[in-house]
């Protein structure tokens, strides 16, 4: 594994800090995998992930691969929402990744500031974006 994920559960959300690079479609549905595992385990659907130290080196078929994955295990019916603080030095992926989740109904978001992403995350969801 070439990353670390840390979770810690809060009063309102679940928080994943990511640190290390991921740089193929099997490692990041791993990730994936890990991160909703956590969700389900501490009962949250909403989640701060902070990669800012996270770099993703992945070709967009990896980003859409991914993508298909989770949407064919249905997990944007699970109710959750992901508010992403992203790589600063990596922000092409950061987007595409946004991008395709977003596009399979996923409520997916990126963000330069914790303040914001926590701001958005708490919000009532039924609020427009």
């Amino acid at each position: 594994m070439d990353y670390t994920q840390i979770f810690t559960s809060k009063d309102e959300y679940l928080l994943c800090i990511t640190d290390g690079v991921v740089n193929d479609a099997e490692t990041f549905i791993e990730w994936g995998l890990h991160l909703l595992s956590k969700a389900r385990e501490t009962r949250r659907t909403r989640i701060l992930v902070d990669n800012r130290t996270f770099r993703l080196d992945l070709s967009p078929l990896d980003v859409i691969t991914f993508a298909n994955f989770m949407e064919n295990r249905d997990v944007a019916k699970l109710g959750l929402r992901l508010a992403v603080l992203s790589n600063p030095h990596n922000p092409e992926a950061s987007r595409l990744v946004e991008t395709a989740l977003v596009n399979r109904s996923a409520s997916y978001k990126s963000f330069h500031t914790q303040q914001d992403a926590q701001h958005w995350l708490l919000r009532e969801s039924s609020l427009p974006e």
